[in-house]
């Protein structure tokens, strides 16, 4: 045995080593047991990380690039790479790339470099897989192609932190609007939440994101409910208005306080005359590059909802023909276009001295007509398909725009009662 070493690891001297050690009275060299748990040990290196990178020419012009990887089974395995070039810098740079290509647990396909163009490809094709209709997937990508890529696609999912998030929200909502900037963080949020189930970020970093504030000149106003009879006695008298089909159209919205998607695809067969009840279980559906369909069920889990309406509302659908499966049919007897019918509404509502009303403005009149007829925030929340009746009260009602004469005529304008 060489003089100087004189810390030998018990655990790893064979038994002819020891017996040698004894016969001679090798008495300098010390035979230690290594502490596992000394306070001063190294600590362990973190899952997903890597040791110090060492590097060799291997020959002249190769060189080697090599550490110790810390897999998610929890155990350490060399990884190198090789390459050629006059100095290591190839080489460390490939090995670099290699440890950001290995998996992370859970989801092989997402990992530290995923860039976010690709994770967004991802996050559609799950989309679809949860069976989300075409207009939605329509509406996420083309968020995702016109807005999100362009601007950020190419950072890697880790490289998305909050700060650059916000800075990306705020770019948007000044050059595209609120709808736009609010969009893509719903987008961007459902992404990230991804890959925090797969281990690739611990927290997702639209948390930390200022909300998006709407400006407070936008959205539909509700329409003042004394000045409800005479804008329907307004519209009936138009032949413009009638001969597109919309009095009817918007009647039926008053007394409902339906959506417009949910107006046009509603069939006589969700009408129960004998009962004055309407279901609403389906709305007007378009996906880019796709024909206009029925889709099957709601906005919303709680939009398919089945109401009572007043009897004027059968005594108007009593005059409309039956024999078209659709209620509101387009003019040519096919599935109307909400866009469509919004543009021929746009068109003469300058005409009409309502330059700001919009279809939505019924929707919005209905909840603060039910409102002050006394009914409570669930009912009206109900009524119109809302989940949660705190959204109705925030953003539907508006208590200021009733009043006493108004809610007396409630009865014969919608069929509730203000007492």
């Amino acid at each position: 045995m060489p003089q100087g070493a004189d810390l030998v690891v018990a655990e790893r001297l064979p038994k002819e080593y020891q017996a040698c050690l004894n016969r001679h009275n090798l008495s300098f060299l010390r035979v230690a047991t290594p502490e596992r748990n000394h306070p001063m040990a190294r600590p362990r290196t973190p899952i997903g990380t890597n040791g110090v990178i060492h590097t060799a020419e291997l020959s002249p012009g190769v060189w080697r690039a090599r550490t110790l990887y810390r897999f998610p089974d929890g155990k350490r395995r060399q990884v190198e790479r090789t390459r050629d070039g006059k100095t290591k810098t190839k080489a460390v740079h490939a090995l670099q790339e290699a440890l950001l290509e290995i998996a992370a647990p859970g989801d092989a396909e997402i990992k530290t470099s995923t860039s976010l163009t690709q994770l967004a490809e991802m996050f559609l094709q799950s989309k679809i897989d949860a069976g989300r209709t075409p207009y939605t997937i329509d509406t996420y990508r083309q968020q995702i192609t016109k807005i999100i890529n362009p601007r950020i696609g190419d950072l890697r999912v880790t490289e998305a932190t909050t700060g650059r998030l916000q800075r990306f929200f705020t770019t948007v909502a000044k050059e595209h609007g609120h709808g736009a900037a609010k969009g893509c963080r719903s987008v961007l949020s459902g992404m990230m939440a991804m890959a925090v189930r797969n281990d690739i970020i611990r927290t997702n970093p639209i948390i930390g994101v200022e909300g998006i504030q709407r400006p407070p000149t936008q959205g539909a106003k509700a329409l003042p409910l004394e000045e409800v009879t005479a804008f329907r006695t307004l519209i009936r008298a138009d032949t413009e208005l009638q001969r597109l089909d919309l009095v009817d159209l918007f009647d039926f919205m008053l007394f409902t306080g339906c959506r417009i998607g949910e107006a046009l695809a509603l069939r006589w067969t969700h009408v129960d005359t004998a009962a004055h009840k309407i279901t609403f279980a389906a709305t007007v559906s378009r996906a880019r590059g796709k024909p206009l369909t029925i889709q099957e069920h709601g906005k919303t889990e709680s939009s398919t909802r089945t109401i009572t309406v007043a009897p004027e509302l059968f005594g108007i659908l009593a005059t409309r023909d039956h024999s078209n499966e659709l209620v509101f049919p387009s003019m040519l007897g096919k599935l109307r276009d909400t866009n469509n019918t919004e543009a021929d509404w746009r068109a003469h509502r300058d005409r009409l001295g309502y330059p700001e009303l919009t279809t939505h403005t019924f929707r919005k009149t209905v909840a603060t007509a039910l409102d002050v007829a006394g009914l409570s925030a669930r009912a009206i929340a109900e009524y119109l398909g809302h989940k949660q009746p705190s959204m109705t009260q925030d953003k539907y009602m508006a208590r200021n725009t009733g009043s006493t004469v108004a809610a007396e005529k409630l009865g014969g304008m919608f069929g509730v009662s203000s007492g």
